[in-house]
């Protein structure tokens, strides 16, 4: 309990009473009717193999709530308790940043700097201005480098575009659309990565280690058909299907991006390198174009390249 009388802090505030926060429970369904993977849960995922990070599913949602707490301090308060439900998205941005290489001393560092990220936020909600991580001025140190939280949150929505596709795997059938875009994915990473700074260059390398381990997925997988999963066992040619396509997702994994045109310019050169090895694989086995679908998977990862580089 208080004594009678205000309170004030070591920076002479007003002291105003609040109850710890706790731990947040979230709703398993989100805004939009979709069910919500936890941090947690990706994090579990990852631990057991799958390329995939707990940082990917942190949403706004609690600087919103502590910005809406917080708007309510006069100029001259402070709150008794900290009530920034935080600490799992600092952990998980630091963690997925730094490949895990990380103190409690640069933890604490940025709950200080998250502190100063949502008055910026509650002075938006007292000047009746809408929510705007873009405008926010304070910036996060992650491994000796800075970056805006705005930026922070751009980059984490790329990863989890990235990361969907890099959970899309399956062995013994020619896919070369979906081998190639696995492969883009790492090139995606680091073309977006470089307008970021050293933390862009820290996130690309990050969605590298996905992509290494998202291959040795595919790989394992076909490992475990090899050996007979199911009492079948995989012929020569679905082995070679897959080969095939890793050898695809590589030629797209290390495309040029120091700009937009180099980037285009050798992808187009990777996509007809594909071609011919789609070809190889289906004269070999008796497979025309039109059965491969090169055509249309050619097609497709134009469109969809398109849409993605900008």
């Amino acid at each position: 309990m208080f004594p009678n009388g205000a309170q004030v802090d070591e920076d002479g505030k007003t002291i105003v009473r609040n109850l710890w926060g706790g731990i947040k429970v979230e709703s398993r369904i989100g805004a939009d009717g979709q069910f919500i993977t936890f941090p947690d849960e990706a994090n579990r995922s990852a631990a057991e193999g799958a390329a995939t990070h707990g940082f990917f599913y942190h949403t706004t949602d609690f600087l919103k709530e502590a910005a809406q707490k917080y708007s309510t301090l006069g100029e001259n308060e402070t709150f008794r308790f900290r009530d920034i439900q935080d600490e799992g998205f600092i952990r998980d941005t630091l963690d997925f940043l730094t490949n895990g290489n990380y103190t409690e001393k640069d933890v604490a560092a940025m709950k200080e700097q998250m502190e100063d990220v949502v008055l910026e936020l509650a002075q938006q909600i007292k000047d009746g201005k809408e929510f705007d991580l873009s405008s926010v001025q304070t910036k996060l140190t992650i491994g000796n480098s800075e970056i805006g939280v705005g930026q922070l949150f751009e980059l984490q929505s790329l990863g989890k575009d990235l990361e969907g596709v890099l959970n899309q795997t399956s062995v013994g059938q020619m896919d070369s659309f979906a081998y190639a875009q696995k492969g883009l994915t790492k090139s995606i990473a680091e073309y977006y990565g470089k307008n970021y700074g050293a933390v862009g260059e820290m996130f690309a390398d990050g969605i590298g280690r996905l992509y290494e381990k998202s291959i040795q997925n595919v790989q394992k997988l076909n490992n475990s058909m090899n050996s007979g999963y199911g009492g079948i066992g995989w012929s020569q040619k679905e082995n070679d299907s897959v080969h095939t396509g890793l050898e695809i997702s590589d030629l797209f994994a290390n495309l040029d991006c120091s700009s937009k045109d180099a980037f285009m310019a050798d992808f187009n050169e990777k996509l007809s390198d594909m071609r011919t090895l789609v070809q190889q694989f289906g004269k070999k086995y008796n497979l025309s174009d039109t059965y491969l679908g090169i055509a249309g998977d050619m097609a497709n990862l134009m469109k969809y390249i398109q849409s993605v580089i900008r």
